[in-house]
């Protein structure tokens, strides 16, 4: 049985609205009974649909892409059950704030509720199910998009814009590091990447105060809130990075990618379609290694095999038409 006492994204600010797990008799009886009901959870939504009814999908993994993910996984819902109320609890409200699909936000959890979560496909080092698609067969739900639609506000928009007015040459936005050492290309390999763009693009470049120092960009990198990032994304012409946040942006902006994923995660699970995904198979992988639970006795050779070359063809091969427009 599931840990019922876990809190997403170990925020605890959230853990008073998350339905209580009664474990000492009598209640436990009813928090059982609770329990058994939502692992049928597929069996009930045609009732709930009809009669209009709340359900909660908890974004249970918490780190600010699941938010994401979490909401692909409500329009896929929302989708196959249109009149269903859904309430999503989550870490990253501000990611999801102004999503039409998604009727609530992180209120008291309801009786009926879903995981959103891929936890079990991280413990058995999954190669090939795309996570999506895992969370939607346990409401038996076979229709799905694996696309993200992320909604900026005309004012963040503006704002952006006014902040690349000057920029004349066509707009390539990095993001160099993952809190996942094992997503990580190596630093070296990003500075000769940079270097070979410099001339043709202007390079903008996003994430947190963790990103490394580059001469060649616009930094943005650790001065900007997860939204403000993201219109400043909506601005590029392509973006580079590892399998982050910011590639779920990317995809939900439709801002062409190139997405360098090495071997930790499989892109079968990940990738999406419309980016050139750049991965590596050493034998090691996949390892799914995440921070706190395992670490990488590789030396991170997944990442090692991806070759500047390599990065820097797949990104001219996306933008060629940018700098030979004719």
């Amino acid at each position: 049985m599931k840990d019922f006492g876990e809190i997403p994204g170990g925020k605890n600010e959230l853990k008073s609205l998350l339905f209580p797990f009664h474990r000492n008799f009598p209640f436990r009886i009813w928090s059982k009974y609770r329990w058994w009901k939502n692992n049928r959870l597929k069996e009930a939504l045609p009732k709930l649909n009809r009669k209009n009814k709340w359900i909660t999908v908890v974004d249970r993994l918490g780190a600010p892409g699941d938010a994401l993910i979490t909401s692909n996984i409500i329009h896929s819902i929302k989708q196959t059950y249109e009149n269903l109320k859904i309430n999503c609890i989550s870490p990253h409200p501000e990611l999801i704030e102004l999503d039409p699909s998604i009727d609530a936000i992180n209120r008291q959890e309801t009786f009926y509720s879903f995981d959103s979560s891929y936890w079990d496909l991280i413990v058995r080092k999954e190669k090939n199910i795309n996570i999506v698609k895992h969370n939607l067969e346990k409401l038996g739900i076979s229709e799905y998009n694996y696309k993200v639609k992320y909604f900026p506000s005309e004012d963040e928009l503006s704002w952006a814009k006014n902040q690349l007015s000057k920029e004349k040459k066509p707009i390539l936005a990095i993001c160099t590091k993952s809190k996942e050492i094992v997503k990580n290309w190596p630093e070296e390999n990003w500075g000769k990447l940079i270097d070979a763009l410099s001339k043709d693009f202007n390079l903008l470049q996003l994430g947190d105060s963790a990103e490394p120092e580059f001469q060649t960009v616009k930094r943005y990198a650790g001065i900007c809130t997860m939204r403000e990032s993201a219109s400043l994304l909506a601005f590029a012409d392509l973006f580079i990075g590892p399998d982050s946040l910011l590639m779920h942006l990317a995809n939900g902006l439709n801002i062409p990618s190139v997405i360098i994923f090495g071997g930790s995660r499989p892109v079968r699970c990940f990738g999406y379609a419309e980016n050139t995904n750049l991965e590596s198979s050493p034998n090691c992988s996949p390892c799914w290694i995440h921070q706190g639970y395992e670490s990488c006795n590789h030396d991170v050779i997944c990442m090692e095999e991806i070759s500047v070359e390599v990065v820097l063809q797949a990104v001219l091969q996306k933008t060629k038409i940018l700098i030979n427009p004719n």
